[in-house]
């Protein structure tokens, strides 16, 4: 479908409808009046010959078209704010972000980052897509990627943030109820929390893998939020991302134990952006935000 566009209002109009649900709060927004709006937006879907929106007398509601349009509308309206900024000499960033990333890392840190980065710019508005699922960037409109892994694929832009190390940690309690290991070997001698995905890591300095010590887990779970919960109630060694658990180290609910003994990293912490896409003023500005920002919390 080729869309063709004569007035850039006509946008403002349709993404306006499309965030409110409502004829009457766009035209508010828009300062014109309702009939004006419902002008222009029964403009674009003659132009475009597709229905944009199902009216009815208490609510507006987009249709799988208009769903898919509004993503292509938003990058055009952020691109002239951006223009728009750049000429008058702006430092103030506004816009949309559409962000995504598996839930631990929403819930450990990127979350409260992008809290903090919305309060520098109250403008930015932000979608935080939180799943597990890699998504392709390009077809789902993402703007940056924040994911665990090693070199990205060539199709995406990539800034390291820091190295995804395995610590090994346990409660206070429990190293005072238990022999407290000295060397990897005596893990053999302990309940274990490790994801399964993590068993090709080794320690550096000998051939032991978590891989060896899977039959001494007592408790088996994908879910990192779980593991983590086990170790804090004493019952296991937990072994994870230090990332997952280091706040825990900072209140001294959790100890490092084998600070000696390092651990395979297991990959990487990246923010990746498509090739294919020039970053916005609002890009570059989150993904230097967060580098610095995870320089702070994890003291790297």
């Amino acid at each position: 479908m080729l869309m063709k566009i004569r007035d850039i209002e006509d946008l403002f109009a349709f993404s306006y409808v499309f965030e409110e649900r409502s004829f009457t709060k766009a035209a508010k927004k828009l300062g014109v009046t309702k009939a004006a709006v419902a002008k222009r937006i029964a403009s674009l879907e003659l132009e475009w010959n597709t229905q944009l929106f199902r009216r009815s007398t208490r609510i507006v509601m987009p249709t799988d078209e208009g769903n898919s349009i509004y993503r292509n509308v938003q990058t055009v309206l952020d691109s002239v704010k951006d223009l728009e900024a750049s000429f008058a000499g702006s430092e103030e960033m506004e816009g949309n972000l559409r962000i995504t990333c598996a839930a631990a890392l929403a819930n450990r840190f990127v979350a409260e980052t992008l809290g903090r980065f919305q309060e520098l710019y109250p403008k930015i508005r932000i979608q935080l897509i939180v799943t597990d699922s890699l998504l392709d960037l390009v077809e789902e409109n993402i703007d940056i990627a924040i994911r665990i892994g090693k070199t990205p694929a060539a199709s995406l832009t990539a800034k390291r943030l820091f190295a995804n190390q395995i610590r090994v940690a346990a409660t206070p309690f429990y190293l005072q109820t238990h022999p407290k290991p000295e060397k990897p070997e005596d893990l053999f001698q302990h309940n274990l929390l490790f994801l399964d995905m993590h068993e090709e890591v080794s320690f550096i300095n000998t051939k032991l893998s978590l891989k060896d010590l899977k039959d001494n887990r007592r408790f088996v779970s994908n879910d990192a939020a779980s593991l983590i919960k086990q170790g804090l109630s004493g019952k296991a060694i937990l072994i994870r991302s230090i990332w997952d658990f280091q706040e825990y180290i900072h209140r001294g609910e959790l100890i490092q134990i084998l600070p000696n003994d390092l651990l395979e990293n297991f990959g990487d912490i990246w923010m990746l952006t498509p090739i294919s896409r020039v970053p916005s003023r609002r890009v570059k500005g989150l993904l230097q935000f967060f580098e610095e920002e995870t320089n702070k919390i994890f003291n790297l």
